[in-house]
């Protein structure tokens, strides 16, 4: 038997694994999934569903690399379920996960990263292992622009753009809720360099460093307060405005 996966926030839980987070929102108008993880979180995911209860209605994007959208074309077999991505992003899903290499390659070579680091050896094993580059495409889909609040989405949350990891990043805010999903546009934990603290993902996962780092200045204006939750890491409680300056002095590696 499964269990109830860890609630961070109230009616938000986390599943995913040691390296890739993703998210299930219970909402009194159904079930939200913020990212869709890798094809081998498939079991972990439909036990949450069916243990939190509820209708899946939505499935949001924060941006479409390949450890982002694992479960997206399968979380479309509940009914009455929507995907939804960025505009700039939308070129990213309907090929499979090779596409993130066409679209938004990244900034740097990996050849450097894997030499020096083996944390991000690691890291692309993991990905392999977990079906992340055999992931099918996401058939159907709806986007979104910087800016939109999404009131078909349950809690109608509010998108801000925040281009650079790649070209559609997004982060969602639920003010009612006091949380931000901030995907890759800023995380508490590296996978390919071990950083920890808040910070944005290396140049060898990165489409654009110097774009991602200004983006930064749009999460600082979300304030004070509110409950972070990235796409690797722990959960950040200090809020957006201390998270995105950190991340900003600490720059990009």
């Amino acid at each position: 038997m499964g269990h109830l996966p860890d609630e961070v926030a109230p009616g938000v839980f986390r599943l995913g694994d040691e390296v890739v987070n993703f998210y299930l929102m219970d909402t009194d108008e159904g079930l939200v999934l913020v990212d869709a993880g890798l094809p081998t979180h498939s079991s972990g995911f439909l036990d949450a569903v069916s243990r939190v209860g509820g209708r899946l209605r939505a499935v949001l994007l924060t941006h479409g690399h390949p450890d982002h959208i694992g479960l997206a074309a399968r979380a479309l077999d509940h009914p009455g379920t929507t995907v939804w991505v960025h505009e700039d992003d939308a070129p990213l899903l309907g090929g499979g996960p090779a596409q993130a290499m066409v679209h938004a390659p990244p900034e740097r070579s990996m050849l450097p990263y894997l030499l020096r680091r083996p944390r991000a050896a690691r890291l692309l094993a993991h990905l392999e292992g977990s079906g992340a580059f055999n992931a099918p495409p996401v058939p159907t889909y709806s986007t979104f622009v910087h800016g939109r609040v999404l009131e078909e989405v349950p809690g109608s949350p509010r998108v801000v753009g925040v281009p650079g990891h790649t070209p559609g990043s997004a982060v969602f805010v639920w003010p009612d809720r006091g949380v931000v999903f901030t995907g890759d546009a800023l995380v508490t934990f590296d996978p390919t360099t071990g950083r920890t603290g808040p910070t944005t993902i290396s140049r060898m996962s990165t489409h654009q460093g110097a774009r991602a780092i200004a983006s930064l200045e749009r999460l600082a204006e979300l304030g004070e307060e509110a409950v972070l939750l990235p796409g690797h890491g722990d959960p950040f409680t200090g809020g957006p405005r201390a998270a995105a300056e950190q991340a900003i002095e600490r720059g990009i590696e």
